[in-house]
């Protein structure tokens, strides 16, 4: 895997310029899961950081981030402890968890206690995608009222991700968003005339973030735009990014009768959760369609002169996020195409 330094550099300036400023969004990490990428983040001014994993959170407490959203609701006792442990380490930064049940402020408010820990909670909305989240209406109001009610959860504010708005229409996009930052702002004063405060609101995702953003009182939340991917390329071509991360794959045959080749680029190098024709595009090549892959090999129909064996390639993945964590890290290039740094991939393990 091979970062462009320019390009992530790009797509960072172009993050912050779209949205305002950096301290309009809180970023996702799971795409790049990199300290040193993280640093760059950092650097940019963003407001702070929202994380998959309590690897990611430790990554970017460690790295001196002042606030960081643990994005997925813990059931676990022992991933509770290892959160709570967190924020006994790293006092200087603010670490929030999210809930959507109540067994989930049960839990958080068990171990806060036995632990004497204080941590900041935010109410994960469900505005339609059904993966997580509590629905708007009495029943969040209540949940946000016993969040208060546990002597070391603090209510925080709003968790709010709308990944089913899957729009490749720009006003259809923005049309979606409006109508849940409407729906939010509602619920918002609902619970603010039920005499508790909402501290933060953080919401949106790839497709969205943007809109969250520039909203009054929101935070954004993008995450693939730091690498950027072929999808979402395709879905967005208006957006200002750029491929940052790129596979490195060479050709190992060659079928001239077929027009096809033989590349090392199997589902062990490249995310294939996308449908099989958009896991992959050849940089330079655009129109090699990849038609076949196994654990080791990703076959293309090519057109036009042949590449020869031996030769390497550069695909950009279709899914960038789970293209990531194939790999222990990225080697980093600059504007002439040399190496000049690797960057771990920190928060690889799913801890």
């Amino acid at each position: 895997m091979l970062v462009f330094e320019e390009k992530l550099d790009h797509n960072i300036a172009a993050l912050c310029e779209l949205v305002g400023g950096g301290e309009n969004v809180m970023v996702h990490v799971k795409t790049h899961k990199s300290a040193a990428v993280t640093k760059k983040q950092l650097e940019s001014g963003v407001a702070g950081f929202k994380c998959a994993t309590l690897k990611e959170l430790e990554m970017v407490l460690e790295v001196g981030g002042k606030e960081a959203v643990l994005s997925y609701p813990l059931v676990q006792k022992s991933k509770v402890e290892r959160l709570c442990g967190l924020v006994k380490d790293y006092p200087q930064g603010r670490a929030y968890a999210i809930v959507s049940a109540p067994r989930h402020v049960e839990l958080l408010g068990a171990v806060a206690q036995e632990r004497q820990v204080q941590i900041p909670v935010l109410l994960d909305l469900d505005v339609g995608m059904h993966r997580t989240g509590a629905p708007l209406g009495e029943s969040s109001i209540q949940l946000y009222r016993t969040i208060a009610a546990q002597q070391y959860l603090e209510a925080a504010g709003f968790h709010v991700y709308d990944g089913h708005e899957h729009l490749a229409d720009a006003a259809q996009r923005a049309a979606a968003a409006q109508r849940h930052i409407e729906e939010v702002r509602t619920l918002k004063g609902q619970v603010e005339a039920a005499g508790l405060s909402v501290g933060r609101i953080i919401a949106g995702g790839s497709f969205s973030f943007s809109y969250y953003a520039r909203a009054e009182g929101m935070h954004g939340t993008p995450g693939t735009s730091i690498y950027w991917d072929v999808h979402y390329g395709e879905m967005m071509p208006e957006m200002p990014f750029r491929w940052a991360a790129l596979v490195l794959c060479q050709v190992v045959d060659r079928y001239p009768a077929e027009q096809t080749i033989t590349t090392d680029l199997g589902v062990k190098a490249i995310s294939a959760d996308p449908p099989l024709g958009e896991r992959a595009r050849l940089v330079g090549h655009e129109g090699a369609q990849l038609i076949l892959q196994n654990e080791e090999h990703g076959v293309f129909k090519w057109e036009g002169e042949m590449p020869q064996v031996g030769d390497y390639l550069l695909a950009a993945p279709g899914h960038v996020c789970p293209t990531t964590i194939r790999y222990p890290g990225s080697y980093v290039l600059d504007g002439q195409g040399e190496v000049v740094d690797y960057y771990p991939h920190t928060a690889r393990d799913r801890q």
